[in-house]
């Protein structure tokens, strides 16, 4: 990632972990996962990733070496509960060497998204009917239909189109775009609170009374996203002890790359203002405030 432009997070050795780190080029930010079977990655775990990739505008990656059903083929492009997963050497490929992937995955083999608007045209240009151009893809006239209409096709097929046209039909997937922008997927996510101690639900509570929306996220370095109508923070709510100083040197590192403020409320009192980098608001701050823009004001200040 390093090689190809990006600024990358430190990796996250906090367990349990939806990502293992972020990275940003310009304005791509990818939230990454690795595991050896892809397979391994829980529905659950991926809900929290796309929610938490919605919130942060970036674009969840999954890279893996095999699935269930055997080795992932390289520079070709998976699904895995709308995560897209490729391989390291697809990574690779991608973003050192400049390739472009055209080629996914789906059900009974592999496909790619045609271009429809330039697959009419260039039939068009080249005065090709209907039924010659179905009789040399080896498909009926209907399909032939469906593919300018948008349908996508297998990748044998493709081949034989672009045979046809002497021309590209197919087009590239940009794995550094975001796939979804769904706001409901946010609204519908009720993040999992059993696992938040007393002193959290505390906090989030006041929080709330405050004016921030709380989300919770069981899998993340921070235990929420605290969100008002115009700013999101990175929530790590903590007591003060040896293990907040690693989180918070982590949710640092995690808040540089995303470009997101980050913040640490603790119950103790301290002279610290910061721990590694991430501002720390004690309760009984908190507890003092009335509006979310008091909250951000702290926040800048101890940055």
């Amino acid at each position: 990632m390093s090689n190809a432009g990006f600024y990358v997070s430190d990796l996250c050795s906090i367990r349990p972990i939806g990502f293992d780190l972020v990275a940003r080029r310009d304005n791509s930010l990818l939230i990454i996962k690795v595991l050896t079977n892809i397979d391994a990655l829980s529905e659950d775990v991926a809900k929290e990733l796309r929610v938490l990739s919605i919130l942060l505008k970036g674009c969840p990656l999954l890279v893996g070496e095999r699935s269930g059903t055997g080795s992932l083929e390289d520079d070709v492009v998976y699904d895995r509960f709308g995560i897209q997963a490729i391989t390291l050497e697809t990574l690779r490929n991608h973003l050192l060497e400049g390739l472009s992937l055209r080629v996914y995955a789906g059900p009974g083999g592999l496909y790619v998204n045609l271009d429809r608007e330039k697959l009419r045209k260039l039939r068009q240009e080249q005065n090709i009917s209907l039924g010659s151009f179905a009789r040399f893809v080896r498909v009926s006239r209907r399909t032939v239909r469906m593919y300018e209409d948008g349908m996508n096709a297998r990748v044998e097929i493709a081949s034989r189109i672009e045979e046809i046209f002497g021309n590209t039909v197919t087009m590239p997937i940009d794995i550094l775009r975001p796939q979804s922008t769904e706001k409901k997927e946010i609204t519908t996510f009720h993040g999992e609170t059993a696992h938040l101690r007393e002193f959290q639900r505390e906090i989030f509570s006041i929080l709330e009374h405050v004016g921030y929306k709380i989300i919770p996220m069981e899998r993340c370095p921070f235990e929420a996203f605290s969100k008002d109508k115009e700013k999101i923070l990175l929530t790590c709510v903590h007591k003060y002890d040896k293990k907040l100083f690693k989180k918070a040197q982590f949710v640092s590192s995690i808040s540089k790359i995303t470009e997101k403020y980050a913040v640490v409320f603790t119950d103790k009192e301290v002279s610290k203002t910061n721990i590694e980098g991430t501002p720390l608001i004690v309760k009984k701050e908190l507890k003092k405030i009335r509006e979310p823009e008091e909250v951000l004001d702290l926040i800048i200040e101890r940055i």
